[in-house]
């Protein structure tokens, strides 16, 4: 690729010798720490497609950042360009079709209170602050993922800037392939998304459950919050169950229940029956207030952290509770080490695993272990707890969430793909040849064309 002129980087350009570059080179985890040469803050499209051909004309590596929420901040690096989207934040709502145009910078939150206030939803993402870009792209586990499925099942078309600085669009009708990769392959791997055409659903108000128990409680109520995600439970309850130890301890059960809060108690009767409860909260609130008590439980601001999070595809035996036990027990007190469990089936598991490139359409929830420290000392324990805790866990879950990307993994493309990758490293070569968007564990282009 030559351009004879020297292309020019527009938007917001931070660069190392500037007051704020300190606080704008680093990602939501803090454990990392990286000098990018430039950090590139589009505000339209073409600010995207003028970095993209700037890196290349410099041969300059780029990473690309929107919530920068990348577990192992992979959407920074040491002496490469940051190209981010995080302030290409415009949504267009087209209510005749109840669809809505939506830049790739928007956060899970802004998202949702932009939609909410017309009653609309995109189901995205529990936590508050990652970008839907990379959300979207990997999956997108919410708290309707049963009644509505993944963030991905609701999009219908892609912007996207290639590896050429020329900007391409995704749909089931066009250029159908890298539709389906960029449902499920993960962010980063293919080009740089700028907007998003999803189906959104109306919404109103809910029915809302938080019960908390003392942290001993924990086998019984383990076993049966896991019924809740079975083939057979209502779908329209999406669960989730927050296990911590260390420095916070707790065991808490949120859910969003598309019914009446009478209905609703109704359903929670064996779980509210399986040990005494220390406070009880279940109600008919609007969506939005909901929204905010889920986020309220999930880390808002940057934080040293590891995490990963497996599948279950089966409920788990008393072995694997007791493991899930004992690793709960084990935190240091300058630590808090947890585990997030969130239903998924339903709506997800009514779409074939082939269709998108996610594939643990079948999974009853997802097991996110995460560990965070207070002192830099505490960072080795917790990264070895997570580790020691995904591979005693191996016998009991299936694959890894691609959202929550983990350099540990060997065998990361079964992890993540499994019988997809092969498929994807093909649409990787159609798209992206040269593999100029590249990161640890990113896919490779197939060599066999």
């Amino acid at each position: 690729m030559h351009h004879y002129k020297e292309p020019e980087l527009t938007g917001r350009i931070v660069t190392p010798n500037e007051f704020q570059y300190n606080t704008d080179r680093l990602d939501f985890n803090t454990f990392f720490n990286k000098f990018p040469l430039v950090i590139v803050y589009a505000q339209k499209t073409r600010d995207v497609v003028n970095a993209v051909r700037w890196a290349r004309y410099w041969n300059v590596p780029i990473r690309i950042r929107s919530g920068g929420h990348s577990y192992e901040a992979l959407s920074v690096l040491n002496a490469g360009i940051v190209i981010d989207v995080s302030e290409m934040t415009q949504a267009d709502i087209e209510y005749k079709c109840g669809t809505a145009i939506v830049q790739t910078g928007l956060r899970n939150i802004a998202l949702y209170r932009i939609l909410g206030a017309e009653g609309l939803v995109v189901p995205s993402g529990v936590c508050p602050t990652p970008g839907i870009g990379g959300v979207t792209l990997g999956g997108g586990h919410s708290i309707l993922s049963r009644p509505w499925g993944l963030t991905l099942d609701h999009l219908l078309e892609l912007e996207m800037v290639d590896a050429n600085g020329n900007i391409i669009h995704a749909s089931n009708d066009h250029n159908a392939d890298l539709f389906w990769a960029s449902r499920g392959g993960g962010g980063g791997n293919f080009g740089i998304c700028t907007s998003f055409r999803f189906r959104t659903h109306r919404i109103d108000t809910v029915g809302f459950a938080e019960i908390s128990w003392d942290l001993k409680y924990l086998k019984p109520v383990l076993k049966t919050w896991q019924k809740y995600t079975t083939p057979c439970a209502d779908e329209r309850l999406t669960p989730t169950l927050f296990m911590a130890s260390g420095q916070q301890t707790s065991l808490l059960m949120q859910g969003v229940f598309l019914g009446s809060a009478k209905e609703l108690r109704n359903l929670l009767k064996p779980l509210l029956q399986a040990a005494s409860p220390q406070k009880v909260t279940i109600e008919e609130i609007p969506w939005l207030e909901a929204v905010d008590l889920v986020a309220a439980k999930q880390p808002s601001t940057p934080l040293p952290f590891k995490s990963v999070g497996p599948y279950l595809y089966h409920l788990l035996p008393e072995e694997g509770i007791a493991t899930t036990q004992r690793f709960i027990n084990e935190a240091p007190p300058d630590s808090t080490f947890s585990v997030f469990l969130h239903g998924l089936g339903g709506a997800v598991a009514k779409i074939p695993s082939w269709s998108t490139a996610y594939i643990y359409r079948k999974a009853l929830s997802n097991m996110s272990l995460f560990a965070t420290w207070s002192k830099p000392e505490g960072a080795a324990a917790g990264i070895r707890w997570v580790e020691d805790f995904r591979q005693a866990m191996l016998p009991f879950t299936k694959g890894v969430y691609v959202n929550t990307i983990d350099l540990s993994i060997e065998d990361w493309p079964d992890a993540y793909y499994g019988t997809h990758f092969k498929r994807l490293t093909q649409i990787k070569a159609k798209y992206d040849p040269e593999n100029i968007f590249r990161f640890p564990q990113s896919i490779p282009p197939a060599t066999d064309f």
